[in-house]
């Protein structure tokens, strides 16, 4: 009978031809662990007197160090890979695709800004704001830091950590490696969605439902970059482009403490306005430009488009605990 409900045990907690502790229960490892520290931060925050404009910063800082703690501990004892294999693969060219991913991500903001006044769907009003702080170019600076913070934190659960174990465990379960690595894209890019939408900041006047599908879709471009590419530079260049241009560049809120080269508003409402959430007729042509962008560089870059996420964990485990788990 002991016997029997070790073997059930393991089942639940190991593959059946993987040695590893099953695919969901290293995602939850990482979930936990990054949430964990952004949890944490926020519980300081309670204690410590810190600026407004700071507050993110701090928040963020914390939910970098609970995903760098993730990262360490499935690389070490539960996903059996380097930390490079992550999508951290250091070099001159990852530093490039960085800055060009940023790059893009400024321009896809720039573009739905220059067609949505084109239209009048949006109104400037304030120009180089300094919101509460003294300096432009030092508040500037904080945000920008604690947007790297995001842009980190966020793509290194959701684009590596989720989106490489979910597709090992798509596959463990069956599925041919590009139904794999799309079932992890399209997963990863829900949750991004529904985390940035009934727990994120949308504007009052926009649904939910769309709010949700309009991020999960950015959350997509984001998670194409890594499945093509195999590497974080990209999806983390875009996410801090993006969210630079939209809230400190392009679409400042109207009133914010932190510092913006434009603010602007819906005519009439006044209502801030979310890069996302922007109307359809705008916003689905941008976001078409951005996957078509991804799709080429990748194409330039290796003469030929197809995933690089493997989909077949590392061989190095040791495989004695395999034949011991399934005797």
């Amino acid at each position: 009978m002991i016997s029997g409900v070790a073997r059930g045990a393991n089942r639940i907690i190991y593959g059946a031809s993987d040695p590893r502790v099953r695919a969901i229960w290293r995602i939850s490892i990482a979930i936990v662990l990054s949430f964990a520290g952004a949890l944490l931060g926020i519980a300081l925050l309670r204690y410590v007197v810190v600026g407004e404009l700071f507050v993110p910063v701090v928040g963020h800082f914390f939910a970098v160090l609970g995903v760098l703690s993730a990262l360490v501990v499935l690389a070490r004892y539960a996903d059996d890979r380097e930390i490079p294999e992550y999508g951290f693969r250091l070099s001159r060219r990852w530093v490039l695709e960085l800055c060009l991913g940023t790059a893009l991500g400024i321009g896809l903001v720039g573009l739905a800004f220059a067609v949505s006044y084109w239209q009048g769907s949006v109104t400037v009003v304030e120009v180089l704001s300094a919101g509460t702080t003294r300096s432009f170019a030092f508040g500037i600076g904080v945000v920008v830091l604690g947007w790297i913070f995001v842009a980190f934190w966020e793509e290194t659960l959701l684009r590596s950590l989720f989106f490489k174990n979910a597709a090992e465990g798509l596959a463990a379960r069956g599925l041919t490696p590009p139904v794999a690595v799309f079932g992890a894209w399209l997963s990863s890019s829900v949750i991004y969605g529904f985390l940035h939408g009934p727990l994120g900041s949308n504007p009052e006047s926009v649904p939910l439902l769309y709010a949700l599908a309009m991020t999960a879709v950015m959350g997509g471009l984001f998670g194409i970059a890594y499945a093509l590419s195999g590497e974080l530079a990209v999806p983390i260049g875009l996410h801090l482009g993006i969210n630079v241009a939209e809230h400190n560049l392009f679409f400042g809120p109207p009133e914010a403490v932190t510092p913006a080269v434009l603010r602007v508003a819906r005519p009439g409402s006044g209502g801030h306005i979310q890069f996302q959430s922007i109307e359809p007729v705008v916003i689905v042509p941008v976001f078409a430009f951005g996957y078509l962008c991804v799709i080429g560089w990748v194409y330039l870059r290796d003469g030929t488009i197809s995933h690089s996420v493997r989909t077949q964990g590392p061989t190095s485990h040791n495989d004695s605990r395999k034949s011991v788990t399934h005797d």
